[in-house]
């Protein structure tokens, strides 16, 4: 299931690559937060903001 954004648009998303935590769609947002964080490999939103134990929505609002 692909998470909503307000400009969808704007995403590219991958469908050759998987997030290596859950095996979730990534696209262009999971890979600038991942780059942001120092990420070696690209991490879906979800699985960054378990890690950091806030919501997707907070973590959309620092990023």
């Amino acid at each position: 299931m692909k998470p909503t954004y307000s400009n969808a648009r704007k995403l590219v998303w991958y469908p050759d690559l998987a997030c290596p935590v859950c095996g979730g769609d990534v696209n262009s947002w999971d890979k600038r937060c991942s780059r942001a964080l120092g990420y070696r490999q690209i991490v879906c939103e979800g699985c960054i903001s378990e890690e950091y134990q806030v919501t997707v929505e907070n973590l959309r609002y620092v990023m």
